[in-house]
């Protein structure tokens, strides 16, 4: 089901591109074929190399959501009702660029932000791995790929130097809150850093668990998740220059409207009337608008860069 939603997803912003250009993707690169070939010392190289090519230092991260539609990837993230499965990802051929699906269903920004993070080190890492049915396999990539979420949103440059070892519970609620990313996630971080050995890292979550209990902590309701913005954006934008008509756009993606509504993450009766619109860029003087149908050939709307969303 969650890969239909992608497919549809893929739809969308397929239609969506026949009018704007979206940023170009901004990825490392890897070429590993095998997730045996990929070494704790490679996943800390990509993440830093993310962090380089998105210019955003090594200090905590505001708005991960935002930097990663910057580089070109289409994210959704909407209500599932799977719980088990909090994020997917592929590399999209039709719109040669990479699709993240975010669930929706924990309303837990620390958490989500470290979801986003993870489906980033899949299309980075296992862009050129085949899917696998081998448990064993399967657990390899999904631990190389939560490496790879801690190393990119706590760097060991400078998030070793603000830790007090051992910590106290007290100190990962401080951290949590510096860095946006959960306390469960931080004593991971410290573990892969050696900043603290297997006993001490599992002595930490005995008492994680016995004060907060296993599932929850302290402040995790004080940081929404971040939304994604680009095709709710990029709808605003074509409705508000006159470039499609409100009811003409489910009907040129071949969507139902609540459909699109959600994986654009729109509010819901969008389609029925429009209120609120966020200026996000002009079109080209050029352009030419559409009465009630889209037209073939029309000319690209260009985004502005991502740090003017």
């Amino acid at each position: 089901m969650l890969e239909a939603r992608l497919e549809w997803a893929q739809d969308v912003a397929a239609a969506l591109m026949e009018y704007v250009d979206y940023p170009d993707v901004n990825l490392p690169s890897r070429d590993y074929t095998d997730p045996e070939e990929i070494t704790d010392e490679d996943i800390e190289k990509a993440a830093s190399e993310c962090r380089d090519l998105w210019r955003l230092g090594r200090s905590a991260i505001q708005d991960l959501a935002l930097a990663v539609e910057g580089a070109g990837v289409i994210v959704v993230r909407e209500e599932t009702g799977i719980a088990q499965i909090e994020g997917l990802s592929a590399w999209s051929e039709v719109l040669g660029r990479p699709l993240i699906l975010l669930s929706a269903d924990k309303n837990n920004g620390y958490r989500s932000r470290f979801d986003l993070a993870h489906e980033v080190g899949h299309l980075v890492l296992h862009r050129h791995i085949q899917r696998t049915t081998d448990n064993a396999r399967h657990k390899m990539m999904e631990t190389q790929a939560h490496r790879f979420a801690g190393a990119f949103l706590l760097p060991a440059e400078t998030f070793a130097s603000e830790v007090r070892v051992p910590p106290t519970l007290d100190d990962l609620l401080l951290l949590k809150r510096r860095w946006g990313v959960s306390a469960a996630a931080i004593i991971m971080r410290l573990k892969a850093l050696e900043l603290l050995d297997e006993d001490g890292a599992l002595m930490l979550f005995k008492r994680r668990s016995a004060r907060w209990g296993a599932k929850s902590e302290p402040g995790d309701e004080d940081r929404r998740p971040e939304q994604p913005r680009l095709l709710r954006r990029t709808i605003d934008l074509l409705v508000e220059e006159k470039v499609m008509p409100l009811e003409a756009i489910p009907r040129h993606i071949g969507l139902a409207a609540g459909d699109i509504e959600a994986l654009a993450g729109l509010p819901e009766g969008y389609f029925q009337g429009k209120t609120n619109v966020v200026e996000f860029a002009r079109l080209k003087a050029t352009q030419k608008p559409v009465d009630d149908q889209p037209a073939q050939g029309n000319k690209v709307v260009p985004f502005r860069p991502a740090s003017k969303f």
